[in-house]
Formats: C-alpha cells, sequence, structure tokens
C-alpha cells in the first residue's frame, strides 16, 4: 500500500494514525512523518536508497574542497555548509521526520545566504548594506512562493536568479566560467527536483537523487569559483 502527500499538502504532517499493512504478520505500520518523494513508500531507513546514498556527492565535492591550496574564512564557510548539506539531507532521506528536514533545509539556506555575501560583498564589492538587502529579499520571495509550484522548487528560484545576475557582472577569467557552469546547470538540477512526483508511475524511484547529484556540482562550482579568485587575485583580508 503506498501512501503519498497530495501535491498541495506541501509539508503538511500525515495525521493517519495507523494503517494496516498486508504483510503476512497483519502488524500495523506507521506512516513517515513527511514523505514528499517517489521513492518513499514507507516508514524505515533504507526506504529512499537513492536519495540517502546520492548525498555522498556532497560529501565528495567538500573533501576535494578542502584540499585545496588557496582557502579563506568564506570559502571555509561554504565548505563547511556544503558538508552538513550532505549529512542533513542523508539524514532526512532516511528517517523523513519534521526534525530532521530542518537538519536539511537550514544548511541550504546558509550555503545560499552566505553565496550571496561571497559573490556580491567580496567578488562585486558591492555595500554591506545592499549585500544584506539582497539576502533578505531572497529569503522573503521565496518564502512568498507557493510551496506548491514546481513540486516545492520555486522557493529556489531567487537564489537562481542571484547566481545568474553575479555571473553577469563578475570580471573575466576561470572564476567568472565557474559561476556561469553553475548558472546553466542549477535550472537542470531543479528539473530533475521538479518533475520526481510527476514520474512515481513510470519510474518508482523517482528523479530526486538525480537532484542531490546535479546540484552538488553546482555547489561544488560556487566554491570553485571563489577559490580560483584567491588564486587569480589574493585577497589581503583572505575573505
Amino acid at each position: 500500500m503506498r501512501l503519498l502527500v497530495n501535491p498541495g499538502d506541501g509539508l503538511d504532517l500525515k495525521t493517519d494514525a495507523v494503517i494496516q499493512s498486508f504483510n503476512a504478520s497483519e502488524k500495523p505500520v506507521m506512516p513517515p512523518e513527511i514523505d514528499l518523494y517517489c521513492e518513499r513508500t514507507t516508514v524505515g531507513i533504507f526506504n529512499e536508497p537513492l536519495g540517502l546514498i546520492s548525498n555522498v556527492a556532497f560529501l565528495v565535492a567538500a573533501f576535494y574542497l578542502i584540499r585545496q591550496s588557496r582557502q579563506s574564512i568564506a570559502s571555509y564557510l561554504l565548505i563547511g555548509w556544503l558538508s552538513v548539506i550532505g549529512i542533513g539531507s542523508g539524514l532526512f532521506h532516511a528517517f523523513a521526520t519534521k526534525g530532521t528536514l530542518l537538519m536539511d533545509v537550514i544548511p541550504i539556506q546558509g550555503f545560499i545566504l552566505t553565496t550571496i555575501w561571497v559573490l556580491y560583498a567580496i567578488h562585486l564589492k558591492w555595500k554591506w548594506w545592499t549585500v544584506f538587502g539582497l539576502m533578505a529579499l531572497c529569503v522573503l520571495v521565496g518564502a512568498e512562493l507557493p510551496r506548491d509550484w514546481l513540486n516545492g522548487s520555486a522557493g529556489y528560484l531567487p537564489a537562481w536568479i542571484l547566481l545568474m545576475i553575479a555571473a553577469i557582472l563578475h570580471q573575466p577569467g576561470l572564476s567568472r566560467r565557474y559561476l556561469l557552469m553553475a548558472t546553466l546547470l542549477f535550472p537542470i538540477s531543479l528539473t530533475f527536483r521538479s518533475i520526481d512526483n510527476l514520474l512515481c508511475q513510470s519510474f518508482p524511484f523517482g528523479t530526486h537523487f538525480v537532484w542531490h547529484v546535479c546540484n552538488a556540482l553546482v555547489l561544488f562550482w560556487i566554491v570553485r569559483s571563489h577559490q580560483s579568485r584567491l588564486e587569480e587575485n589574493p585577497l589581503p583580508d583572505r575573505s
């Protein structure tokens, strides 16, 4: 018996008390607290195997990035967020509870806001109050977009727009090329997140795990952009 959250339900918790399983024991099975993706059909750590394992991509990216010679406070912070994203998302896809959902979304927001600061305050040298305004605008607009748009992916659109603007305004060089590659891949990555529930019947595993792999590469390129800028133009303050 498959448990599904209707697209319009957003992140509403399931309130059904107990459903009866159809296995031989006839023991009741508690539904997962949050079920957002095709792959999850019931409770269990390994009920989203691809969604769980694909988070290794974030940790692999972080491991490579931390080994680069040119680092700064900002690059270390971005790498830290990247590592926590892999761990938090892995826990959410393993347990699918309200608590692990927060462990998934908070690090993502942390990476987004840190990236806005790095690109606009450090790379483009905008005034700090302008950058804080962009950060607030990104959060507020993302929160106001309907959660049922694009399977809950609409909230990432402000971050993509700001990434695209930063890439366009950035000075030419390797750092900018990394940003352009991240800007081009991000909507493709977002597409895989958005179509997941549309393909449940034809592809039960869904496509959310592809979002993880592609997004790990997007975040990797963003961090490499900052590291490349350090290599091209060392910053006295190491920011």
